[in-house]
């Protein structure tokens, strides 16, 4: 991200190489080819995607900064041509905005525009928390659950939220109802944030990329399964999510699986109530369809527990 926390990364572009090979991802050699997971804005210029694609597996892309009134406020004018261009050439990609929270109207203002600025084959979307504004009254976490609130009634596809270590401690930040945590600490020692698993860490923002001309944030992926569930979610070409649910349990013998699903403690989908994955083609027997409060139906499976109803994940018999 193009943020003050950034400036922290100026003098340690020797330690990054270091830093890179601790870790398991050379920012620099061919080898790496295909492995590294960068996130991109305007500020890497024109991107010859085509070589980016032989270094790249995973790609999130800046679509805003902010909202209108907001000193740094800015649209990203690359963000539908890189979406583009990672789609074009094979890079799974998820997109992000910088927060600049003032009230709880202006985080469900951002999340609508942001929604609506954000490309129909992104993945999963990021919230970048990692400034606090000088005129924003109330707590940083009751603009960040209003944000959540918002998306979630616009998306069914995951939602992360990325902050530097020292910011999500600072202010407490909770990201149990996420789908996923990001954080930044540029150094060879994992980020640790109160509460919570950290799942993709970016430790440097001097990596390079095959196509990218100059610097590039890295990430390192800790928590594999969880950050590939983002790069595998179900993608759409129109403007809003089509979701088609099972809501009876008239005729039904049991469910199976079409993809692989998890299974969770609540009709709450959240990281923190996951129980564990089923691969595609389980068969389950279920007792009950049920509907959470977002208007999303689950079946209840005969032990208690609940998976989706939504029937591009699952199939009745």
């Amino acid at each position: 991200m193009q943020s003050k926390l950034h400036k922290l990364g100026a003098g340690l572009a020797a330690l990054a190489a270091v830093v890179a090979v601790g870790v398991g991802l050379n920012t620099t050699t061919a080898s790496a080819a295909g492995k590294k997971v960068a996130d991109i804005s305007q500020y890497q210029g024109n991107i010859n995607w085509k070589k980016a694609s032989k270094d790249l597996k995973y790609a999130i892309i800046r679509v805003q900064h902010g909202s209108k009134g907001d000193a740094g406020y800015m649209v990203d004018s690359k963000r539908n041509v890189n979406a583009n261009g990672a789609y074009k050439n094979g890079v799974p990609f998820g997109q992000y905005m910088f927060a600049e929270f003032t009230s709880v109207k202006d985080a469900q203002n951002e999340a609508k525009d942001f929604y609506k600025r954000s490309n129909a084959h992104t993945k999963f979307y990021v919230l970048d928390e990692e400034k606090r504004m000088p005129s924003a009254k109330g707590k940083e976490q009751t603009y960040v659950n209003a944000w959540l609130k918002t998306m979630r009634g616009l998306t069914d596809k995951p939602l992360v939220m990325y902050a530097g270590e020292y910011y999500a401690n600072a202010h407490n930040l909770n990201f149990s109802k996420f789908d996923g945590t990001w954080i930044a600490k540029y150094s060879s020692v994992k980020p640790k944030v109160s509460g919570t698993s950290v799942d993709l860490w970016q430790y440097t923002s001097s990596g390079r990329v095959s196509g990218i001309s100059g610097n590039v944030d890295l990430n390192k992926v800790l928590d594999s399964k969880t950050v590939n569930s983002w790069f595998a979610s179900k993608t759409s070409t129109s403007s809003k999510p089509k979701v088609s649910y099972y809501n009876s349990l008239s005729g039904v013998t049991g469910v199976k699986g079409d993809k692989a699903v998890y299974e969770y403690k609540s009709t709450s989908f959240t990281k923190k109530n996951r129980v564990k994955q089923f691969k595609a083609g389980q068969n389950f027997k279920v007792k009950a369809v049920v509907k959470n409060g977002k208007n999303a139906y689950r079946f209840q499976l005969m032990n208690g527990k609940y998976i989706t109803a939504n029937k591009a994940y699952v199939s009745t018999y």
